[in-house]
């Protein structure tokens, strides 16, 4: 059974905007506002979309067609999900025995199925042991798969997130979504997005060791500092690659330098000479870099683009 997870709006693929943080991050311009879990201690849908690998394996029952369709994702602080196997018929559908009794399935909560002939092992190394037996006959389980790998990047547990104190709700750029800002800790903010329908699409995480973050869903960038300030804006058409421009305030200028294959930095000056701040960006292990600089926001991608925007 894989996951299935509704979409509001057509959601790419996400990742981190830094390896040190749960924030968000895409491809250029396309792509998802967020890869962290929602705040209150859970993965977002997307997330457990994006973490959820499946596999059919053959079943040793003698049932003509039958399989056990096994589930890889991580570990839930609570809840049914986690890694999962299942027996289904040649149609798809889960097997059933006695005419309508399904044989159910194993779980990380119910790793054994004595009716169903499965057992799960090994469940907290992120690659559970799949065995098998005949329902009937006395046989004993025999190891026939091991679950598939995560996705990179997917921890083998979800951590609980402590829920921090809402200190206000900011509409963005769309005019019907909104960032919910909560304060984590000291020089820790987090601002989850939600559409107008209530439902969530991520979330940012700004800290002292990533004192700004920006994410970007479907061309809406949203841009969160550790002073729990927030910006939102649409990127405009841009240059990409190695490239100097002036930025959206008139003075500041971007210089943008090639070092390798989705590998930028950037540097901006102001109109006086000074060296403001850098940003880099580093294929799959950093997609999106951001800095404020006065009233400037600025967020370098991996194609080379800057978008920037200056807050009123």
């Amino acid at each position: 059974m894989s996951a299935s997870v509704p979409r509001h709006r057509t959601i790419l693929r996400t990742a981190a905007v830094c390896a040190a943080v749960s924030a968000a991050a895409l491809g250029p311009v396309s792509g998802a506002f967020a890869a962290g879990p929602a705040k209150g201690g859970g993965p977002t849908p997307a997330d457990v979309a994006r973490c959820t690998v499946t596999e059919k394996v053959h079943s040793l029952l003698p049932v003509e067609g039958a399989y056990v369709e096994i589930i890889n994702r991580p570990i839930p602080e609570n809840g049914p999900e986690g890694p999962q196997a299942v027996l289904k018929d040649k149609d798809g559908n889960l097997l059933t025995r006695d005419g309508d009794i399904p044989y159910g399935g194993v779980n990380y909560h119910h790793p054994l199925n004595e009716e169903a002939g499965l057992k799960l092992t090994d469940l907290e190394s992120g690659r559970a042991k799949l065995w098998q037996r005949r329902p009937a006959g006395g046989a004993a389980f025999a190891h026939t798969h091991d679950f598939p790998a995560l996705p990179k990047g997917c921890p083998v547990r979800w951590a609980a997130q402590g829920e921090g104190t809402h200190v206000r709700t900011v509409a963005l750029a769309d005019g019907g979504s909104v960032a919910k800002v909560y304060r984590m800790g000291p020089g820790h903010y987090r601002a989850e997005g939600f559409f107008d329908d209530g439902r969530s699409f991520g979330s940012l995480e700004a800290t002292p060791a990533e004192p700004y973050v920006a994410g970007n869903l479907n061309g809406m960038i949203t841009a969160l500092s550790a002073k729990g300030e927030v910006a939102s804006w649409f990127a405009k058409t841009r240059p990409t690659g190695p490239h100097n421009e002036t930025l959206a305030d008139g003075r500041t200028v971007v210089r943008v330098t090639e070092l390798g294959d989705q590998h930028y930095r950037a540097v901006l000056v102001g109109g006086d000479g000074r060296t403001l701040g850098t940003m880099e960006v580093h294929g799959d292990r950093k997609f999106r870099s951001a800095i404020k600089a006065g009233s400037l926001w600025a967020v370098l991608e991996t194609d080379g683009g800057v978008t920037s925007h200056v807050a009123r």
